[in-house]
């Protein structure tokens, strides 16, 4: 028989607010992890103590934030609404059904009130729980940059005054243009076809911290830059720095790397890296400071000219930089190649056009107007260590751990939690973003090894059979 039901408002009802939120929600467990006791005293300084009405209290917006970035919701808007019906969420933000959500235009000033010291510090408290629980431990870390597109269109780039270059804010005046940039044809159905765009030359209105960005033979685009460090273990997020996104991955490494150290006051034990942090500066600073490096080489030709000739049996000695011919002639030192970092060694050509390997060893430039020319890599040691490393095994293991590790942690990010495209303009909102969002990360990662470790206690209990009664063995998973 077909059922139907009659609805009838009541007047009057009593409702277990906390029986409604199913015992598995992913707001459970993140709430059952979240410490958020330290923010009060730390916003304190922010309000006054004797005038003005009640504020929001911080822990309430801070919950309110979590959600916005956990669910990807990038509206102040529509959060402020999805609160006031999802009961999910009325729960997380401790609101009950009486209280009213604060209005979306409370989160925007309260957002600009707190700045990005404070984001900073709840990132870096929520990665000390992770560290109090044994999550963050530094053994092996793995570093990486990802671009995330800027909230303005390259469309509307305006040229900067030549007399004022350094001022973005500047009226757009002058036509001077870089060879270095990018013109393609659909920027002629917007009025700007074949002009050069650069950072020296051009400049976002909407946001001028944002930086043309892009790989070579792609279309460029207004971009920032997030440099992030995981522990390789745990994949949780112990540093995320922002940069524009014309800022090298290969110039923040080393000073990341030593804030993570100083920050955590843990002594990292090895870095995992693809080849583009793979510079000799770079790695020779870590081998200084006694940290193991997991990098390869930026290129696959580095030093190839210098180990093939040293194996047709050229014979360098840096201590007393001295270069001998495999056929026993002393070559001169000649000059210093700051852009290749080497040393030039040559040989008169009157010696090199008389000797029987002069065709083999002598390009034919060489052979026509000069003598041989050796360059001797400063960093030659580095390298011949980096190659042998190379070809082990172990060594490709671990790059291919990082592929999936360090990229999944930024395609979490882009896909689940809004990294993907900035949600505001500026430098210091794009890094407020990116805390917040590293934050939900940390406390998932956090939150599943929680769970983890209770289901491991409640299997073992089972196993040994300590407990007589089903309502004992229920403890750990309430």
């Amino acid at each position: 028989m077909q059922g139907r039901h009659e609805y009838q408002p009541e007047l009057f009802s009593t409702i277990d607010f906390e029986a409604l939120i199913p015992k598995g929600h992913l707001l459970r467990k993140i709430d059952r992890v979240l410490d958020l006791s330290f923010l009060p005293e730390l916003t304190a300084p922010l309000y006054s103590q004797s005038q003005g009405r009640p504020s929001i209290d911080p822990v309430i917006f801070i919950r309110m934030v979590l959600l916005s970035y956990l669910y990807n919701i990038d509206s102040d808007r529509q959060l402020c609404e999805e609160i006031g019906y999802n009961l999910a969420y009325r729960w997380f933000c401790k609101l009950s059904l009486k209280d009213q959500v604060p209005d979306h235009s409370s989160i925007t000033r309260i957002r600009d009130r707190l700045g990005e010291k404070i984001y900073e510090q709840i990132f870096e408290q929520v990665v000390e729980q992770c560290r109090k629980a044994g999550l963050v431990k530094l053994e092996q870390v793995m570093v990486d940059g990802s671009v995330i597109k800027a909230n303005a269109s390259i469309y509307r780039m305006q040229e900067r005054d030549k007399k004022n270059e350094n001022d973005p804010n500047d009226p757009p005046s002058g036509h001077a243009h870089s060879k270095d940039g990018l013109s393609v044809n659909d920027f002629r159905k917007r009025g700007i076809g074949g002009k050069k765009l650069s950072n020296k030359t051009h400049f976002s209105p909407c946001d001028p911290e944002a930086t043309l960005s892009g790989k070579a033979g792609e279309q460029k685009a207004l971009a920032y830059k997030s440099h992030h460090t995981i522990d390789a273990s745990s994949r949780v997020i112990v540093d995320c720095q922002v940069t524009t996104g014309a800022v090298s991955d290969v110039t923040m490494f080393i000073e990341r790397i030593k804030q993570v150290q100083e920050k955590l006051g843990i002594k990292i034990g090895e870095v995992i890296a693809d080849r583009g942090y793979g510079s000799a500066e770079n790695l020779e600073e870590l081998k200084k400071q006694d940290i193991k490096s997991n990098i390869p080489l930026w290129s696959s030709k580095v030093g190839e000219t210098f180990f093939r000739e040293v194996e047709d049996g050229f014979r360098v000695d840096i201590e007393s930089k001295s270069v001998v011919c495999p056929e026993g002639h002393q070559m001169k030192p000649s000059s210093y190649d700051e852009a290749g970092h080497r040393d030039l060694y040559v040989l008169h050509r009157k010696i090199c056009i008389n000797c029987p390997r002069a065709k083999s060893c002598l390009t034919e430039h060489e052979f026509k107007s000069r003598g041989k020319r050796f360059a001797v890599p400063l960093h030659h040691r580095i390298f011949s260590e980096i190659i042998e490393k190379q070809k082990e095994p172990e060594f490709k293991m671990k790059l291919w751990q990082r592929m999936w590790k360090m990229e999944g942690i930024f395609a979490e990010a882009k896909s689940h939690h809004g990294m993907r495209r900035a949600r505001y303009r500026g430098r210091s909102k794009m890094q407020i973003q990116v805390y917040m969002t590293s934050t939900v990360q940390n406390l998932k990662r956090l939150a599943t090894s929680v769970v983890d470790r209770l289901i491991s206690i409640w299997l073992e209990a089972e196993k040994i059979d300590i407990f007589s009664t089903k309502s004992e063995k229920s403890w750990c998973l309430s």
